[in-house]
């Protein structure tokens, strides 16, 4: 009895997990049964949709997958295209670099020879004019300087040139351009001159009206703050008969200027009489602004005895020979007493002492 009950025992041991290892098996089975049936449907779903439908028609399923699937193609297609153009760009960035430095250096280069080709046009209508300058003074043995330095401010009243006593320039030469009458060298060096200009207040011109024949001094106006060139002419002996727009040109009677260079423009008379008398405003025809080229005039102005009256310095003594006076000495000469005639200064005096002897002829004219 015993071993009966413990055979049974064991019996009802072993009997559940046969029993569980059947309920996997027939779980696998209906797996495999689901699984088959599954693949059939898609394989009768595919047939369907691929052989028995109309070709010209979509069903739902596939408008909702190919939806699906070309917003997820679109957005991969833009990722790759975004990737491959940022790679693209730093890949080139050092070649587009070297690129845009060799066009900026190529534009600066352009940009040079732009502008040294319209420099070098400005320059040759500059140098055609002043071919023009010299023939028109050929017979008074002209040469052509350049400015080098000038005093600072808006007007050339005193400056330099780049000739000198090497090149035949002696003080008291005019000095003209195209325009006309510049003013006169008063310092020559071995290699450079300085010039003082007709608008200089301590300048002084003998002129004529050209239209009425009429002389007269011409006296500069222009200082540092003046707003525009002009001079004033004294002691002309008709004055009503000179009207704006008359042309006033050099007497050559100051034995300083050639007679006949163009000086400038009456603009108005004034018959107010002043310290000096009535006057007219003369505006020069040289652009007192803007000075570049010009011509000395070697031609020397020979007079009847230029040693009669030598050239002082502001104490009185004679000056030593070859001493050039600067633009703010102030000789006083003193004609011999003895002649009754007497005649106008050597180029070397002051444009004070041209002055002062012009006004004393003049007054002893009159």
């Amino acid at each position: 009895m015993p071993n009966k009950k413990s055979k049974t025992k064991r019996n009802k041991r072993f009997a559940p997990r046969r029993s569980a290892q059947e309920q996997r098996q027939a779980r696998m089975a209906r797996r495999r049964v689901l699984f088959s049936l599954l693949v059939l449907l898609v394989v009768a779903a595919i047939v369907f949709f691929l052989v028995l439908r109309n070709s010209s028609e979509l069903s739902i399923a596939e408008n909702g997958i190919g939806s699906l699937l070309s917003r997820v193609q679109n957005l991969f297609t833009g990722a790759a295209n975004g990737v491959k153009n940022f790679t693209q760009r730093w890949r080139d960035y050092d070649k587009l670099e070297e690129e845009y430095e060799a066009l900026s250096l190529e534009n600066q280069r352009l940009t040079l020879q732009l502008n040294s080709a319209q420099e070098a046009i400005l320059e040759n209508a500059r140098m055609r004019e002043a071919l023009e300058v010299k023939n028109r003074y050929e017979s008074l043995d002209p040469i052509y300087a350049r400015v080098i330095a000038r005093d600072p401010g808006q007007w050339f009243q005193t400056f330099s040139i780049n000739r000198g006593k090497n090149d035949g320039v002696a003080a008291g030469m005019a000095v003209v351009n195209g325009d006309g009458l510049i003013g006169r060298v008063y310092e020559a060096g071995m290699n450079y001159a300085k010039v003082i200009c007709v608008i200089d207040t301590r300048s002084a011109v003998a002129c004529m009206v050209q239209s009425t024949r009429d002389n007269g001094i011409m006296r500069g106006q222009v200082t540092a703050d003046s707003g525009v060139a002009q001079c004033y002419v004294y002691y002309l002996p008709n004055l009503n008969n000179i009207v704006p727009g008359d042309d006033v040109i050099t007497s050559g009677t100051d034995s300083l200027f050639p007679k006949g260079l163009h000086i400038g423009t009456v603009t108005a008379v004034s018959m107010d009489a002043g310290s000096d008398g009535s006057y007219a405003v003369v505006a020069p025809s040289v652009d007192f602004q803007h000075i570049e080229e010009l011509f000395v005039l070697r031609e020397v102005i020979e007079t009847d005895s230029d040693d009669v009256l030598p050239a002082v310095n502001a104490g009185g003594s004679p000056s030593s020979p070859g001493v050039t006076p600067g633009p703010n000495a102030s000789p006083t000469p003193s004609p011999t007493p003895a002649e009754e005639t007497w005649s106008y200064p050597s180029a070397s005096l002051g444009a004070r002492s041209l002055d002062a002897l012009l006004e004393d002829e003049w007054g002893r004219a009159n």
